[in-house]
């Protein structure tokens, strides 16, 4: 039972699957048909006919044969077989042969796609070669009227041109053949060679009139501005080497000499046609020329800027020398006082070289001035780097200065330093003498005995000849660890023995109720009298606890609600 209905399952999903397959070849035999259809009513044979209103001869002819015998070879053999093939593929649909049908529409889809790519190779060739006579019926009618026009210029502006108006009328002439030519190529009916020609005949008009343009412009450049901007330089370069200048290196005598060479080649170039080549030419010439212009004004601000600098540079030597002087006035002070490095005295010695270098170099440079043998934009350059240097002098000595400064700084600090110390420890007496205690405990003694031996220490290490304040100051950080301890302990001790007095005080009301906390009380008094502060609070807070549990921390919240 349960093969039959699997079986019954298969053939209900074969029956499915082939329906299924059938209708999709079915979908695509029509669309292929639709496709067949539109190629067929394609408008080609009516667009080759229009091609009996031209000159049916020579390139004309040749072409309308070939589109006819392609077309013929489409409508009568190319559709046709798509047809057939199409029946073919529906008839193995309808006998469940659905490879051979998938197989036989893709075939019919190349065919039918490479009708489709002659057909448009032949409308596209028709619309190429109908749209040729028609743009060379309307470019031709321009094209005679721009012919005119350059003809007529030529010969109103003749003297213009100079020797290329030779070239320009052979150019007109042969502009003249090519209309020729174009007239018997369209009656040939060779349209295409025809816009082949138009197009040319377009390009050389239309050059020519551009020429037409410029030509007179080149030459007057090259015939009047040039050779009188020549003249001028020279004159300018002449008069600047009387006046002292130094110019050999610019070679502006040379450069001028190859500038006419190439103002006569692009004579020759206009005279020739090569327009494009001779106004890249001129661009050079004219930019070589100014070249020689910036050079030569460089050359005078230079001059001027020179003089200005080397005043500026000898009175910067003036300061500089100066402010050395000072500096090495208060090295010699400072190596008196202080403990001075040999790197930092070297930093004075390394200055020093280094102005005298720059002394050196600048009345090098006022000599070569006064020799009028180096050009004078080369010198304002070596004077400008020698100003730089000064700068960098400048900040070496203010930095110098500085350090030398900072010496002193912090020898004043240190001293301030120590007062503050001193007035803190004065302090610490101070609070000790008004609390009345009986005394001080002997380990405070020793701590108070360090620190003023340290204090001493960097007072004699201040007190140094030579002065060396890397060592006052690291002592003087031990000085303010001991200050700080000491003042620390001598808070803490007055807290401790106003705090047993009071244990002490809140203690006595039990001294006739307890014997154990009255023997106690007399010895925290006793070791109070013995300068023993810890202990006498350790004995009276131990006494009252054992009567009044938390009695010492109500204690001290009091006391500090009263501070």
């Amino acid at each position: 039972m349960e093969f039959i209905i699997a079986l019954i399952i298969l053939i209900i999903g074969l029956v499915m699957y082939g329906m299924f397959s059938r209708k999709k070849i079915y979908q695509e035999i029509d669309r292929l048909e639709t496709v067949k259809i539109e190629l067929g009513s394609m408008p080609v044979a009516e667009e080759i006919s229009k091609v009996k209103e031209l000159n049916m001869t020579g390139q004309t002819e040749q072409m309308f044969e070939r589109w006819r015998e392609q077309w013929d070879e489409i409508v009568a053999t190319e559709l046709p077989k798509a047809d057939e093939l199409l029946f073919e593929t529906e008839e193995a649909a309808d006998k469940y042969r659905f490879k051979k049908a998938k197989k036989l529409s893709i075939h019919i889809d190349q065919l039918l796609e490479q009708t489709k790519i002659d057909i448009e190779n032949i409308l596209n060739e028709l619309q190429n070669l109908i749209g040729s006579e028609q743009n060379n019926r309307h470019d031709i009618e321009e094209l005679h009227q721009l012919h005119r026009h350059v003809k007529k210029k030529l010969l109103a502006h003749r003297y213009s041109y100079g020797k290329a108006e030779k070239a320009l009328e052979s150019a007109i002439d042969h502009s003249k053949q090519q209309f020729e030519s174009f007239e018997e190529e369209t009656v040939n009916g060779n349209y295409l060679q025809a816009r082949e020609i138009v197009l040319q005949l377009k390009n050389d008009l239309t050059a020519i009139d551009t020429y037409l343009e410029q030509i007179p412009k080149v030459l007057v450049e090259c015939q009047t501005t040039l050779p009188a901007q020549f003249t001028e330089l020279l004159d300018g370069f002449m008069e600047m080497t009387e006046q002292g200048y130094v110019l050999e290196h610019l070679q502006v005598e040379e450069t001028i000499q190859f500038l006419k060479q190439e103002t006569a080649a692009i004579i020759q170039h206009i005279e020739e046609l090569y327009v494009e080549d001779a106004i890249s030419k001129l661009d050079v010439v004219n930019e070589r020329l100014e070249q020689l212009y910036d050079a030569l004004e460089h050359e005078v601000f230079s001059y001027h800027k020179m003089n200005r600098e080397s005043h500026t540079v000898a009175n910067f030597l003036k300061v500089l020398q100066e402010k050395n002087r000072e500096l090495r006035n208060e090295t010699l002070f400072v190596q008196q006082s202080y403990h001075f490095k040999e790197q930092d005295l070297d930093l004075y010695y390394k200055m020093d070289r280094e102005l005298k270098r720059l002394t050196n170099l600048y009345y090098n440079i006022t000599d070569k001035i006064a020799e009028h043998n180096l050009a004078y934009s080369v010198i304002q350059e070596e004077l400008e780097d020698v100003s730089k240097q000064l700068n960098q002098l400048k900040e070496s000595q203010q930095s110098y200065g500085d350090m030398l400064q900072a010496l002193r700084k912090d020898e004043l600090a240190a001293k301030a330093q120590i007062e503050q110390l001193k007035s803190q420890l004065i302090e610490a007496k101070r609070l000790i003498q008004k609390s009345n205690l009986p005394g001080v405990p002997e380990e405070y003694k020793i701590q108070l005995e360090k620190t003023m031996h340290i204090l001493h220490e960097v007072m004699a290490k201040l007190k140094e000849k030579p002065l060396n304040i890397q060592a006052v100051q690291a002592l003087l950080e031990d000085a303010v660890k001991f200050v700080k301890e000491t003042f620390d302990e001598t808070e803490a001790m007055l807290e401790e023995a106003k705090l047993v007095e009071k244990v002490i005080q809140y203690g006595n009301r039990y001294r006739s109720s307890y014997g154990s906390i009255a023997q106690s009380l007399q010895d925290a008094e006793e070791s109070f009298r013995q300068y023993e502060y810890k202990e006498a609070l350790r004995q009276a807070a131990s006494a009252i606890e054992q009567v009044d549990p938390g009695a010492l921390e109500r204690i001290q919240q009091l006391m500090t609600s009263e501070k």
